[in-house]
């Protein structure tokens, strides 16, 4: 049962990486070159992917990111947002996230907090999360650097520090243009 858990797994990051790379090649195409306008506001939703390093050993992630983000009046342009993330790991535990994230050109970063539930390998551990990425509309990379601070007591370790790469494939859908009601 766990060989075939392990392969499907393995099918499932195969089959997310080619539709992150797909989705980088197709951009330009779906994304209007209008895309985004000062004082415009996105939800954006989709699929996110890890693979992160711990202190016991790797962890893969897949789940769901939500977002909110407003742009800026300005040139160049800029905007904040907040946004929540839910992962399951290595299949073996939730990570839940939330916070606060910022964005200039293509250029961002996102600050919060993550709870990664109790399972199998530790005990319930809050985090510090920090996420400088690269945002090319339906493509974001990033780097994503948790830093934990509350460990819950309990006779197996926690989860730890947790460093590597997060791929998140996400529809922007505007919700409202431009800030002064013209859209």
């Amino acid at each position: 049962m766990r060989a075939s858990w392990k392969a499907c797994r393995g099918l499932m990051w195969m089959g997310a990486l080619c539709a992150s790379f797909e989705a980088l090649a197709l951009s330009p195409w779906l994304i209007p070159a209008s895309f985004p306008q000062p004082g415009d506001i996105y939800l954006n939703g989709g699929f996110l992917f890890s693979a992160t390093g711990r202190p016991g050993g790797g962890a893969t992630g897949l789940g769901a990111e939500l977002s909110l983000h407003a742009f800026f009046e300005a040139v160049p342009i800029a905007g904040v947002g907040v946004f929540g993330q839910w992962q399951s790991i290595n299949g073996e535990h939730h990570r839940v996230c939330a916070g606060v994230q910022a964005t200039t050109l293509i250029l961002g970063a996102e600050l919060g907090v993550a709870h990664d539930f109790a399972g199998a390998q530790g005990v319930a551990t809050t985090s510090v999360h920090l996420q400088p990425f690269l945002s090319l509309g339906l493509l974001t990379a990033g780097l994503r650097i948790g830093i934990p601070v509350v460990t819950a007591p309990g006779d197996k370790p926690g989860y730890g520090s947790d460093i590597g790469l997060v791929l998140s494939l996400k529809l922007p859908v505007p919700l409202r243009k431009n800030f002064d009601g013209e859209g």
